[in-house]
């Protein structure tokens, strides 16, 4: 699982344990997509990953 996969995640786990609605945590989701520079490789899964 990339970076990304687990920021996403547990920021989707804390929104829902806060009682958050569906849109609000898509809202939040959305947020960290765009808020996200795609140039740092940490958040791109290469494609020779685990090997």
């Amino acid at each position: 699982m990339s970076e990304l996969e687990k920021l996403v995640r547990r920021r989707m786990l804390e929104e829902y344990a806060r009682g958050a609605s569906a849109d609000e945590i898509a809202r939040t989701v959305r947020d960290i997509f765009n808020s996200i520079d795609l140039s740092d490789r940490r958040f791109i899964r290469s494609a020779t990953a685990g090997a």
